[in-house]
């Protein structure tokens, strides 16, 4: 009996000692997520894996993974957040065999739009009778991008179906210079550009160009965040932002091609995010939600140059749909200069009247034709 009792002891004390060696040596650790850009509170799977290499068992280790302090996760076991350095932790205990694998799977959502941080892991490795321990950490940065939610305000469809209205009247009135269907006798009213001198010459008296009406209408979306810094402006901006889903959200509905330009930055992979050449479709629609989603407060140009910008693309005869935290006072010089060296619409829609909870449609939208 006393020798099984000392064959015990020598047993823990070997295993003991060599646990005291090194209790994180071997240990590997990875984790990523199922989803890089999601709706908001949309579920997706956190996935984390820890790798045993060494023929050894490893009786204990803690680990505290570092989540965005906003993370929502299911049967959360202990979790403390740290609102000053914007993470959260997210602590659970293991133990691992010899040459083995441990992957735990957690079910998370994100409630606000913004590019959110995975910010690595501390892991704590103990010795076999838990005397003492080690503290490692692992530096592997992950992010996932939450989209705007669309904007939460009941009649944007009526304010988006008076845009469209407009533009669809327009595209049936307005001749496209560029699609030439004819020729018809001068009235005397049409400019001499229009006199098409080579066919004149060969019937032997003026004749103007008959053109086509347009087809596609031109239409731009133009993002401004140049606010005041004041209280409330990042709950503008992110108004504007949602907003900015909701109009082009329906310009994709429509079937209508639109280009897109903003003052604001966005985080990280995208950079400097300010012009997207006219398209539609879902890789584009796509590539503006992104956009949205990392979008910041900040912004690099002014509204008026953003304006300049604009014009110097010479994107002309254009519709042009401006979300803005400005009032209707502050963006009205721009607004003007636009139209003039256009010879196209603005559309404002504010987002400060918006936040408000303003049901009167023109209270948001302000239009002024070029």
């Amino acid at each position: 009996m006393i020798i099984i009792i000392l064959a015990i002891i020598v047993i823990i004390a070997i295993v003991q000692y060599r646990s005291t060696l090194d209790p994180l040596g071997g240990i590997g650790f990875d984790y990523h997520t199922s989803k890089l850009l999601i709706e908001p509170d949309e579920e997706f799977e956190i996935m984390t894996t820890i790798t045993n290499t060494r023929r050894r068992f490893v009786p204990y280790i803690k680990l505290d993974q570092a989540f965005p302090v906003r993370l929502n996760i299911d049967g959360v076991t202990a979790t403390m957040t740290n609102e000053a350095r914007e993470y959260s932790r997210y602590a659970a205990t293991l133990y691992l065999m010899p040459k083995s694998k441990h992957i735990r799977r957690v079910k998370a959502s994100l409630p606000t739009r913004g590019r959110h941080l995975f910010q690595g892991a501390y892991m704590r490795g103990g010795d076999f009778l838990g005397f003492s321990d080690q503290l490692k950490k692992y530096s592997l940065l992950r992010e996932v991008v939450v989209y705007p939610r669309e904007a939460q305000i009941g009649h944007i469809d009526i304010v988006m179906g008076g845009i469209m209205g407009d533009i669809s009247v327009r595209r049936l009135v307005i001749e496209d210079p560029i699609l030439t269907v004819g020729f018809r006798d001068y009235s005397g009213r049409e400019p001499m550009k229009a006199i098409s001198w080579n066919h004149s010459a060969r019937v032997g008296k003026l004749m103007v160009k008959q053109f086509d009406h347009t087809i596609d209408p031109a239409i731009t979306v133009m993002l401004d965040v140049e606010g005041d810094g004041l209280e409330g402006d990042g709950e503008k901006k992110e108004l504007a932002f949602s907003l900015t889903r909701s109009v082009t959200q329906h310009l994709e509905d429509n079937g209508m091609k639109y280009d897109f330009l903003t003052n604001a930055t966005a985080s990280d992979s995208i950079g400097r995010w300010s012009y997207l050449s006219e398209s539609i479709g879902a890789r584009h629609f796509a590539t503006i939600m992104e956009g949205l989603g990392r979008a910041t407060y900040t912004h690099i140009e002014s509204l008026t140059t953003l304006s300049k910008t604009f014009v110097e693309k010479r994107l002309y005869d254009r519709f042009v749909i401006l979300i803005t935290v400005k009032s209707k006072a502050d963006v009205a010089k721009d607004v003007s200069y636009i139209e003039s060296r256009n010879g196209g619409k603005v559309f404002v829609i504010n987002a400060i009247i918006a936040g408000e909870g303003s049901t009167d449609e023109s209270s948001i939208l302000s239009e002024t034709a070029g």
